[in-house]
């Protein structure tokens, strides 16, 4: 929903056991810190309090684990990952604040009857997201809304967008970027790449060698006769590499046979097969491989315009829109005369 919610609570391995609930000092000092004040839009002051109501239930978490007097508790490392939540959750409360300010100004907020059908129906979308009406509304209990606090939010997302909806995209624009990057759009000679390496740890590179290709050899002779199937001895081999020991099984996806950084004789090796077959042993600087390929592609192949046309248009029209909104934004930060005071998160 475009907020930060979750901090990483890997740091939190113990509940400290700080009998604080009840303090009356620590209540008035935390309701007094509450109402420090970390950014100003216009007129308008965004606390502590603000940010932190939205970091409802990382905040509940932390009094939970730690007390009511968390900030005093927490690993420096939790203190690092909470201040970087907060400074994210501020500078985005900025940004609603300045687009709510801006737009009520210059006229940019839809009919009351528009904004109602835009929030509606990204309530839904959001409903089939989280997989229903009440895992929704625990979704929202969660994240600390109330059904008033969520639809301010809801509505300054419609604003955002209202606000870049005469954006447009050219059809020269998106021929010019296909033509650009025409790269991205075409499929090199490949296929993916599944092995078994055979390797030897004698410290006699030669014996080495003769211990690790019988063993390719007599693998891939099981593998001829039937005996085994090659997807039954990479099975057999999956938890080795992990291990350190050999054989070992990997899964390499779709390998170029001119990929860089790969070895040029185990790209050769692949090459060579068609589809869904299964090498010799092939010798590289790693040891022997049994090599089997799928998904072969002998010849390159490039998506015509007409099939990229449409998400390539779309790609460019987010990235405008993104463009737009940000340069609006910091106009309208000058404009008001924002500032922030991200040093009093310490």
């Amino acid at each position: 929903m475009g907020k930060v919610k979750k901090l990483v609570a890997a740091a939190m391995v113990s509940v400290m056991s700080l009998s604080v609930v009840g303090c009356n000092m620590i209540e008035q000092t935390a309701e007094s810190k509450a109402k420090t004040v970390l950014a100003k839009v216009g007129d308008t002051n965004i606390t502590l309090g603000d940010v932190d109501s939205e970091l409802k239930a990382d905040i509940d978490n932390l009094k939970q684990t730690y007390g009511q007097d968390y900030e005093s508790s927490i690993p420096d490392s939790l203190k690092e990952q909470l201040k970087t939540v907060r400074t994210q959750v501020l500078n985005q409360l900025v940004n609603e604040q300045i687009m709510s300010q801006k737009a009520k100004a210059l006229n940019l907020i839809p009919s009351d009857e528009e904004l109602e059908s835009k929030i509606s129906e990204k309530t839904e979308e959001l409903k089939g997201v989280y997989g229903g009406e009440e895992a929704f509304k625990s979704a929202l209990e969660y994240y600390g809304y109330t059904d008033e606090t969520f639809k301010e939010f809801m509505k300054t997302q419609v604003i955002s967008e209202y606000m870049t909806k005469d954006v447009t995209i050219s059809d020269e624009e998106v021929e010019k970027y296909y033509n650009t990057n025409i790269a991205n759009y075409t499929t090199k000679p490949s296929a993916t790449a599944n092995h078994i390496l055979f390797k030897s740890n004698n410290e006699d590179k030669e014996a080495a060698d003769a211990e690790a290709l019988a063993q390719a050899n007599e693998a891939k002779a099981k593998i001829d006769s039937g005996e085994v199937t090659f997807d039954a001895l990479f099975e057999k081999y999956s938890g080795n590499k992990a291990a350190g020991v050999y054989p070992i099984s990997e899964s390499l996806g779709t390998v170029e046979y001119d990929k860089s950084g790969y070895d040029t004789d185990f790209l050769a090796g692949l090459e060579k097969l068609g589809e869904g077959e299964i090498s010799a042993p092939v010798k590289s600087s790693f040891g022997y491989h049994i090599i089997k390929a799928t998904n072969v592609v002998k010849e390159s192949t490039v998506k015509s315009f007409d099939e990229v046309k449409d998400s390539i248009k779309e790609k460019l029209l987010t990235e405008k829109k993104k463009e737009v909104y940000n340069t609006k934004l910091e106009e309208w930060k000058k404009e008001l005369k924002v500032k922030t005071y991200e040093d009093k998160l310490s």
